[in-house]
């Protein structure tokens, strides 16, 4: 039975690995203009030994750069061309981009998705993100990347590469530390988690317009979520959303429910994705589960036996780390681990 492997990852601030896009032709900066990098096509070198040593069919990529053209430059100069650029979507400096190994045997064709079952995910809809009971006109931080994948056993599913906006307040530890001043971090961090619950629910409206119109849509929604591990003191505390909870789905319609990819494979000590200190806890170096990767019925299952398998690129990664270097940005090659999936079609 042929299978299908498609991988997850946020590479950290791709962008800033290249010149300004004023600046003509993309190439590479310095290695000393990168905050904390000594040697930036080192650093390219290992991010590009991650992705090849994942080996996957379709690679969903996170914060990549602004330009197609950066992209295909880093393809083309640290992955031989390998893989044709589906992307970008979204505005600013941290774009999406899918990946398409040009040598898969399960990959027959891709095609760009920008408006489908009467849903633009470009456009604006009203939706109140300050709770001042008025609605606004909001827009996604990163409209998704949407594409439709034809594999050659003559399966189509769709693919939606989702980046959330980020929970992040400028000098959140500093505001959070003073009480005089934590009111205003907590009504930012708020703001922040109702505008990410609209983006979730925005895509949750797709995905239910997609089962409306087929109960059996093969569907992978894959990114970084920006949702953390289960509810957090704000989710707790001021009752917003879960996000992965809002996007797989509700247990009344079960057809509709997406499955995780990698939770149950994984085990417990090894279920996280990123690494970050968690001031508002008092937690150092906690481990976090951002990144997701979650499938509908028909490709997690198949005719009532499990269809898909999936892990947390964990060794892939590690492989890739250099603690004998300067910088902290590179001993890493991201500050995520990257996901796959490998589906049976």
């Amino acid at each position: 039975m042929p299978t299908l492997k498609i991988a997850n990852w946020n590479v950290e601030w791709m962008n800033r690995w290249f010149t300004a896009d004023n600046a003509g032709a993309p190439q590479l900066r310095r290695s000393e203009e990168v905050g904390g990098v000594s040697d930036l096509p080192g650093l390219c070198i290992r991010v590009a030994a991650v992705i090849e040593a994942m080996n996957a069919d379709i690679v969903a990529l996170q914060e990549g750069p602004s330009r197609k053209s950066e992209m295909v430059l880093f393809i083309t100069q640290f992955l031989g061309d390998r893989y044709a650029v589906e992307g970008p979507a979204g505005a600013g400096q941290q774009k999406l981009y899918t990946l398409i190994k040009r040598s898969s045997d399960a990959v027959a064709d891709v095609f760009r998705i920008t408006q489908e079952l009467g849903l633009d995910f470009e456009a604006d809809w009203e939706v109140d993100v300050d709770r001042d009971l008025v609605l606004d006109s909001y827009g996604f931080t990163r409209p998704p990347l949407v594409l439709k994948i034809m594999t050659s056993s003559g399966r189509e599913l769709r693919l939606i590469n989702l980046h959330a906006k980020s929970k992040y307040v400028h000098q959140g530890e500093r505001l959070w530390r003073d009480p005089l001043r934590r009111d205003e971090y907590v009504r930012e961090a708020l703001q922040a988690r109702q505008r990410i619950s609209a983006e979730a629910m925005r895509v949750r409206e797709y995905l239910d317009l997609s089962f409306a119109q087929d109960e059996q849509a093969a569907l992978a929604l894959i990114g970084d979520f920006n949702d953390g591990p289960g509810f957090d003191y704000f989710e707790k505390r001021y009752l917003t959303h879960g996000l992965a909870n809002t996007l797989a789905g509700s247990p009344y319609i079960p057809p509709r429910m997406l499955r995780h990819g990698f939770v149950d494979d994984m085990p417990k000590d090894l279920n996280w994705t990123a690494i970050f200190d968690d001031f508002i806890e008092e937690v150092e170096d906690r481990k976090i589960l951002l990144d997701h990767i979650l499938l509908s019925a028909s490709l997690y299952w198949n005719a009532g036996t499990r269809a898909s398998t999936g892990l947390i690129e964990h060794d892939v990664f590690n492989a890739q780390v250099r603690e004998d270097l300067p910088g902290e940005r590179e001993k890493l090659p991201s500050d995520h681990r990257p996901q796959s999936v490998t589906l049976e079609l």
